[in-house]
């Protein structure tokens, strides 16, 4: 009876496990900044490394997450981004309607209409200004780097805004006015995040990677593209979620496969766990080696897989140790129990790294306080552990809470793995709104002002 019970409640924790709920915009986003102040900018940007990696055809990618809130409480723009670590970088989220597809923007203040230094909000003509100017003129000061737009996560998700796929017309919908954001905004591609197709909805998937990936086809041949557009898909390693999945007919049509490797424990866990384990996993059921087998094994391309690595750690209070029962995660630094990457190790605690398993974490004995994150230790091991697997690369969530230099995880997962990819951008987008986007952004711009927020 006790065996029982004991099987079931592991069981539980590791279907719970698997939920990927970190990758969201809180409900909360802007509530540490004042309505109607400027928002903070620092022009001087993150302090960086330096260049890490070279960057050459057949490279691998090293993709991290943006999200459009980032300039609120976090105060990071993308004025910050060390893009010499980058090959991509995914904006987060937009959204769609779940009735008739319609691809949405988010934040329009962010992402859109905000001025930053070197700005004129005033020029004549109608022009893109905001986060996504910026992250279009990273792309001209670096060719390799590729800006992607990112549809769901997982509270657009869970409130159901991806129905709409098991309906054609509502797909087409979706598809055209996904590529007319692309092209207003300057991205190379899309990124899904829909955390999880079940039932009718798993054939839905297909056709709306198939039909997006036909668009965005059809996008760059009527443009002479020579490069072809992106379309991603950020996907479980929770197996109750992934074994859903049609991963042959997916592969077709997708550029790239970003496994969501971590949050393999948190507040629904039993114990205390590792994070994002490569090996492992008996307690909470996973392991990044056997969801990576798994979608291979199943049809997915190894040169087109990317595993996912967290720049945040999640709170484990008064327990003695890992693997241990636990009560409450803590405050967090913006949400309860989960902890920017910046922020840690704190103060007095232990920080061990588990080489065998590729995991890690930190332990205060006094405060009974465990700290599950990656170190730049593990961050380079499950690195060195992609690139002998033949996979693509690494992808991060999210780029606000790294460290500058070389305690950054970006930058140790560039340099681990060292050949970084070369594919150009694009930056010809005729068929934009703003004029701005038109020109190639070649005109040129007065010093800027400062606008105040008007939508919070």
């Amino acid at each position: 009876m006790q065996l029982t019970l004991l099987l079931s409640a592991v069981s539980l924790y590791a279907a719970v496990a698997s939920a990927t709920e970190v990758m969201h915009r809180p409900a909360n986003f802007n509530s540490k900044y004042t309505p109607n102040s400027a928002i903070h900018l620092d022009p001087s940007g993150r302090l960086s490394a330096g260049v890490g990696c070279d960057f050459e055809k057949g490279g691998k990618v090293n993709i991290a997450y943006y999200t459009n809130w980032a300039i609120y409480g976090r105060k990071y723009t993308p004025l910050e981004i060390d893009i010499n670590s980058l090959t991509h970088i995914y904006y987060a989220f937009a959204d769609t309607d779940a009735v008739t597809g319609q691809a949405t923007l988010t934040d329009l203040w962010a992402d859109q209409q905000i001025t930053y230094p070197g700005d004129d909000n005033t020029a004549a003509g109608n022009n893109l200004y905001g986060n996504l100017k910026q992250l279009y003129l990273l792309k001209q000061k670096k060719r390799s780097l590729k800006t992607i737009l990112s549809f769901g996560g997982w509270t657009y998700s869970q409130a159901g805004h991806f129905n709409f796929a098991t309906n054609a017309t509502s797909r087409a919908n979706f598809v055209k006015t996904a590529i007319q954001l692309l092209e207003d905004n300057g991205f190379d591609g899309i990124d899904i995040d829909w955390e999880y197709p079940t039932g009718e909805q798993v054939d839905a998937f297909v056709e709306l990677l198939k039909e997006t990936r036909a668009g965005l086809d059809a996008h760059a041949k009527s443009k002479g593209d020579t490069v072809p557009y992106e379309l991603n898909a950020a996907v479980p390693s929770g197996a109750q979620n992934y074994q859903n999945l049609k991963v042959k007919e997916m592969n077709q049509y997708l550029t790239y496969w970003a496994l969501m490797a971590y949050d393999y424990s948190g507040s629904w866990s039993t114990v205390s766990d590792y994070l994002a384990n490569v090996y492992g996993g008996a307690l909470s059921g996973v392991s990044t080696s056997a969801s990576t087998k798994w979608y291979l094994k199943n049809g997915a391309s190894k040169e087109k897989f990317v595993i996912g690595m967290p720049i945040y750690g999640r709170g484990f209070q008064d327990t003695t140790g890992i693997f241990q029962p636990f009560n409450g995660t803590g405050p967090g630094t913006w949400e309860a129990g989960v902890y920017d990457y910046k922020a840690l190790p704190f103060a007095n605690a232990t920080v061990y790294n588990d080489l065998k398993n590729i995991s890690s974490y930190s332990y205060d004995p006094v405060k009974k306080e465990l700290i599950s994150y990656d170190t730049p230790i593990i961050t380079a091991k499950k690195s060195e552990w992609l690139s002998a697997q033949g996979l693509a690369g690494a992808m991060f969530w999210e780029l606000s809470a790294d460290k500058n230099g070389t305690d950054s995880l970006v930058w140790t997962a560039a340099k681990t793995m060292a050949k970084l990819d070369n594919t150009e951008n694009h930056l010809s987008y005729p068929g934009s709104q703003f004029d701005n986007v038109k020109a190639g952004m070649k005109s040129a711009s007065k010093r800027g002002h400062k606008v105040k927020a008007k939508y919070f």
